[in-house]
């Protein structure tokens, strides 16, 4: 069946859309000429750029028939890898690595463009153009310590992966659909929240004990990055408020942050942005002190055996938010350790009732793929009146859900303050 007869057959979702297929040399690239189709199908234009490697185990003439035009081997002296994330006739809207090896997602890790499918990779990342990278490969080289580390590093940077399955002992090329519904995300982002204006806070503030030590916690900020992330995505305006104690490396965020040290720093700055300026929204993710040691100058000598430090509660944050701005749409994260998914749910419904929070995010901390220094967390999301949503997986994933929520719910408050 020709282009004629399939384009637009299922819709118009990908209409005037360039989608750039990066196609290495996994044995998942026999399914690529799937993807084409579907693109096709929802008046996409695909674009189709294969490795060496991808050559062998996909005839060239077959993606030509496909598309209708012939894929490209290499880059030439038309140096085309900079006009697809240019030039205005040409731009591409998403650029896919569709097989990736785990060669290719070491080599984008690491800045290597030595082919014409990682080059045109990091130039779209260099471009600010989505990226999504397919993973397909055996279970034990995604499963190692290395790719794993590349693959963080790689989602840290806002590189977008789609989630796969394993089965039989690989990561194989993901249903149809729901690649496809990746694509429609990325290319055709949400508007709900445009020009709204959220604040959000991250990571660990610290409480000095003198100029050397402090208390503090291992959040690291990224489920606040994630959600801020996201929710960019649906067309809102963000400032991110760091804790001293943050491990993201903020000149790679494309939105602004501002960092500070302790728990009382973090609540002047959230007043001061608030009374200052015309905010929708606080989402407070940040994993903040709740006591602080008296403060000593210099450095408490060492080897005292009778050393003790005397705690005071710290600045009770949400609490003050909700008295100077009671309309203000009001988001926060709940963390608890070692206790019961009921008495979790239970602790969350009263933090939610006590601060008149819109939504609370309960999660437990402390624990392997749960909160704080993981990747991957498991909350419940509470609201009143609303069934319960347990949200488990990467924090990119909760992060998206989480945004997607408040951009379906957020336009049924009133927000005069």
């Amino acid at each position: 069946m020709g282009i004629a007869e399939i384009f637009g057959s299922k819709g118009n979702k990908l209409r005037n859309k360039r989608i750039l297929l990066g196609v290495t040399g996994s044995i998942a690239a026999i399914e690529v000429p799937h993807v084409v189709r579907e693109i096709l199908r929802y008046e996409g234009d695909p674009i189709v750029v294969l490795s060496e490697e991808a050559t062998r185990l996909i005839a060239t003439d077959a993606l030509t028939w496909c598309m209708d035009k012939e894929p490209m081997t290499q880059i030439s002296g038309m140096s085309e890898h900079v006009k697809w994330v240019s030039h205005p006739d040409y731009k591409i809207d998403l650029c896919m690595i569709c097989p990736a090896t785990a060669n290719t997602i070491s080599k984008l890790a690491n800045g290597i463009a030595d082919g014409p499918v990682p080059l045109v990779a990091l130039a779209a990342f260099g471009a600010k153009i989505p990226l999504l990278i397919i993973p397909a490969a055996h279970t034990v080289l995604l499963n190692n310590p290395i790719l794993e580390r590349n693959i963080s590093y790689l989602k840290k940077q806002n590189v977008n992966f789609l989630d796969i399955a394993e089965i039989e002992n690989k990561y194989k090329f993901p249903p149809l659909n729901q690649l496809m519904e990746s694509i429609f995300k990325l290319v055709n982002p949400s508007k709900k929240l445009n020009k709204k204006r959220f604040l959000i806070t991250g990571g660990a503030t610290r409480e000095y004990l003198d100029d050397v030590r402090f208390l503090s916690n291992p959040s690291t900020g990224l489920s606040a990055f994630q959600v801020a992330q996201a929710l960019i995505n649906h067309g809102a305006e963000i400032l991110l408020i760091l804790g001293e104690g943050h491990t993201l490396d903020v000149d790679r965020i494309s939105f602004p942050v501002k960092i500070v040290r302790s728990t009382k720093d973090m609540y002047d700055e959230i007043q001061k942005e608030l009374s200052n300026s015309d905010y929708h929204g606080l989402i407070a993710v940040a994993a903040v002190s709740d006591y602080r040691p008296h403060y000593q100058m210099g450095k408490i000598p060492s080897k005292q055996t009778d050393l003790k430090l005397e705690l005071v509660p710290t600045v009770k944050i949400l609490e003050k938010i909700r008295e100077s701005f009671p309309n203000l749409y009001l988001v926060a994260y709940k963390a608890e350790v070692g206790i019961t998914e009921d008495e979790l749910l239970k602790r969350g419904r009263e933090f939610q009732e006590k601060h008149r929070l819109d939504m609370v995010c309960a999660n437990w901390v402390g624990e392997p793929k749960k909160g704080f220094a993981s990747e991957t967390n498991d909350i419940f999301v509470i609201r009143s009146r609303i069934p319960l949503i347990h949200l488990k997986g990467s924090k990119k994933m909760i992060g998206e859900r989480i945004a997607e929520i408040i951009a379906k719910e957020f336009n049924n408050r009133s927000f005069d303050q």
